[in-house]
């Protein structure tokens, strides 16, 4: 896969019906120019769901039947799936899954000692509308040693992507800004001249959102859509 530069856009607040809701979120504008930066693949990883919760919607901070939500903080994970034109991917499916606030997994091969938490989905299934628009709620997961034997290796906070565009499938995994563990990580470094296309955007939550909520944005480019 090619890797190129990926151009900033404006942000804009907009109604966004995901969902049956409709969200006042910061959304990014397609420029009039095509999109120049695929975003990189990345190995899956070994902690993708053996099994898949019941409940698996693209609000991760709630199960369903239970009263509590997850421990840490909230962010509202959204963008766009586009194709290397710059044109929105309708329909799209996108899976993510992810450490929860202490940085553990909610699968079997994980052997982090760090607590699960029973109200924390972990994993989430969305479709992208018309404009190729996704949106979750989520927590930000925890940074993690990758064998716990060795704690000075950790992996910094990140979230797993896979995403079913109409020709297109990528695996790939999503940074957070200004992470001083994000250079250190072996995956991360890997990325060479893509890294700026693995980092999202991080936002101050908008009004009616939960206070100490953050907006993460995040565009996806498929080469072929």
């Amino acid at each position: 896969m090619t890797n190129q530069k990926l151009s900033r856009r404006a942000l804009l607040q907009m109604a966004v019906p995901l969902g049956g809701l409709a969200i006042l979120n910061p959304m990014i504008t397609l420029a009039q120019q095509p999109a120049q930066n695929l975003t990189p693949e990345q190995i899956m990883g070994p902690f993708y769901p053996v099994i898949r919760p019941l409940d698996r919607d693209s609000d991760l901070t709630r199960i369903v039947g239970k009263r509590g939500h997850a421990q840490g903080q909230v962010i509202h994970l959204t963008g766009r799936v586009l194709n290397s034109r710059g044109e929105p991917v309708r329909g799209a499916r996108l899976e993510i899954w992810q450490a929860n606030a202490k940085g553990r997994y909610d699968h079997p091969g994980d052997v982090n000692p760090a607590p699960l938490d029973p109200n924390f989905q972990g994993f989430g299934v969305q479709v992208t509308d018309a404009q190729g628009r996704y949106r979750f709620k989520t927590i930000k997961p925890a940074a993690y040693p990758i064998n716990p034997a060795n704690p000075s290796n950790i992996r910094p906070p990140h979230i797993h992507f896979d995403v079913t565009g109409r020709k297109a499938r990528l695996m790939t995994q999503m940074y957070f800004p200004n992470e001083p563990l994000n250079e250190q990580d072996i995956i991360f470094k890997d990325l060479g001249a893509a890294k700026d296309a693995a980092i999202a955007r991080v936002l101050p939550a908008e009004k009616g959102l939960e206070a100490d909520s953050l907006m993460v944005v995040w565009d996806i480019v498929l080469d072929r859509g």
